[in-house]
């Protein structure tokens, strides 16, 4: 799975790269020749998806999400143990959820042979594609996570900081 993670976050890395590339050519083209790079903003939100999406697998292996520790804090070991394991179910049944829709617009998507309009006329089916693997991904990693919590949750011993 680390290997995947990996690969994951060198392909948004890769975008990032490619978006910063695409907007300086973008600004240059209109300050030089008066016109932009056709179909910039198509994509732009293209490459948002993996940019954005692709890291949170390996975000969640490092347990590098936003924590109220403040609060977290107060309460005993034993009792934030089990409230790492019902957090990573929620999240478990909010990725199901976002799974199952982007499956299903995928899928409507890719049947439909929907595209942008523009001059390069992208299809629309890509970006569903790469928010379903990414998606599909992060839930693996979410299952993962709850598994290893509850099993330090019901032995009594803390889970480990990254997995």
């Amino acid at each position: 799975m680390k290997r995947i993670e990996h690969l994951l976050d060198t392909v948004a890395a890769i975008a990032i790269v490619l978006l910063c590339i695409l907007i300086t050519a973008n600004i240059v083209a209109r300050e030089v020749i008066q016109t932009g790079v056709p179909d910039i903003i198509i994509m732009v939100q293209e490459l948002m998806i993996p940019a954005i999406l692709f890291p949170l697998a390996g975000a969640t292996a490092a347990r590098a999400h936003i924590a109220i520790e403040v609060i977290a804090n107060l309460f005993p070991a034993a009792l934030n143990r089990w409230i790492a394991v019902f957090a990573a179910l929620i999240g478990v049944v909010i990725a199901s959820a976002l799974l199952l829709a982007g499956w299903m617009e995928f899928w409507k998507t890719f049947n439909s042979n929907a595209h942008y309009g523009g001059v390069f006329m992208w299809p629309k089916w890509p970006g569903r594609a790469l928010f379903v693997i990414a998606i599909a991904f992060f839930e693996i990693r979410l299952i993962h996570v709850l598994w290893v919590d509850l099993r330090a949750a019901l032995s009594g011993k803390p889970a480990p900081e990254k997995l």
